[in-house]
């Protein structure tokens, strides 16, 4: 399982070149290919924009997730769209950078530097300033998130204890 962990500050170049920090790479060395798939991240108007960037294998299997989904249906049809035709599969070069389309540093008003920020499974490219922003915002609803972490641990915990016949279903059922 892929894991990106960390933050970084990179310059990005008059190309649009950026490297990509040594560690995210390291990540990927057993990959099938050394490839970044990057999208921007759909949003409301309101919403701070951002790219997503995943391992090009764990971009596959989100796709064949998305895939598993009805092939004319709604959601399956938005996020065809949204994510998959919007993914641009970017190769690493000698020096381990990758070159972001115009298009996409314009859509996530990515200038001269770039805000990398490992989120585990992924990683996000940012315009550093946006990303401190972010970060305070979500800095305010840390007691909440860590809230609902540590009740999706209880809840898991109990579903383990149940299929190992250490509880009873009862009491999965909260009663």
């Amino acid at each position: 399982m892929t894991v990106f962990l960390a933050s970084f500050l990179n310059g990005v170049d008059r190309k649009g070149r950026v490297s990509v920090p040594a560690s995210f790479r390291a990540e990927m060395a057993g990959h099938s290919r050394q490839t970044v798939v990057v999208y921007p991240a759909p949003s409301n108007n309101n919403e701070r924009k951002y790219l997503h960037a995943w391992a090009y294998d764990d971009f596959v299997k989100l796709a064949e997730r998305i895939n598993r989904l009805p092939a004319l249906s709604p959601t399956r049809q938005r996020l065809a769209r949204t994510l998959l035709a919007a993914a641009r599969p970017l190769n690493f070069d000698e020096t381990g950078r990758i070159q972001l389309p115009e298009a996409m540093l314009q859509a996530a008003g990515i200038t001269e530097h770039a805000m990398i920020a490992g989120e585990g499974e992924y990683f996000t490219i940012w315009e550093p300033t946006a990303f401190d922003d972010q970060v305070a915002v979500d800095s305010a609803h840390y007691a909440e998130d860590i809230q609902d972490l540590h009740d999706l641990w209880k809840k898991e915990d109990l579903e383990l204890a149940v299929s190992m016949g250490l509880a009873d279903a009862k009491a999965r059922r909260g009663g």
